[in-house]
């Protein structure tokens, strides 16, 4: 399931820049056309993200807080 970048980005407390980043890379499975994380366009795959921010909690990279967040808002759009 995918969801706009921008609008996911900032709900888990990512700048969508740094996100896009992210899909460039391949940490995340998504699109970013234009290089432009800010387009309609742009986008990021739900299950992607969610592997991605366990992954990071299992090395130690980010708070139990910040997972905590990033795990709830997730789910939420999973569910719909």
């Amino acid at each position: 399931m995918k969801i706009a970048l921008h609008h996911i980005a900032y709900q888990i407390g990512y700048h969508p820049n740094e996100m896009a980043r992210l899909v460039h890379d391949g940490e995340i499975t998504g699109e970013v056309p234009g290089n432009n994380p800010q387009s309609k366009d742009a986008w990021v795959d739900l299950h992607s993200l969610r592997n991605f921010i366990q992954w990071r909690r299992d090395q130690g990279r980010i708070d139990t807080m910040f997972y905590d967040k990033a795990i709830r808002h997730i789910d939420k759009h999973l569910r719909r």
